[in-house]
């Protein structure tokens, strides 16, 4: 490997892209969207009864995401979803 690809996971490293993935492969819910599930009753059972991919797909799409207004209409959208017993429309 080059200097700059040494240094680019360097820098991965340190911003936490180098890790960002491990909490959607481990099926980790993230607090935010944990939280959002509590206002929402059967919310998170529904979410949890869904296929590990399916769940990974939508963890990746909410933590992915650039900006944290986006990610709270996304968590939005999964939760609301959720408690009526739909996949978010992106994936219906």
């Amino acid at each position: 490997m080059t200097q700059q690809g040494y240094e680019s996971i360097e820098i991965a490293k340190q911003n936490g892209y180098w890790t960002i993935l491990d909490e959607i492969e481990e099926v980790i819910v993230p607090n935010d969207l944990e939280l959002a599930f509590e206002k929402l009753n059967g919310s998170k059972d529904y979410f949890l009864s869904l296929s590990k991919s399916t769940i990974k797909i939508i963890l990746s799409w909410i933590i992915l995401v650039g900006k944290q207004e986006t990610r709270q209409k996304r968590i939005e959208e999964v939760v609301e979803s959720a408690a009526l017993n739909l996949k978010p429309k992106h994936l219906r």
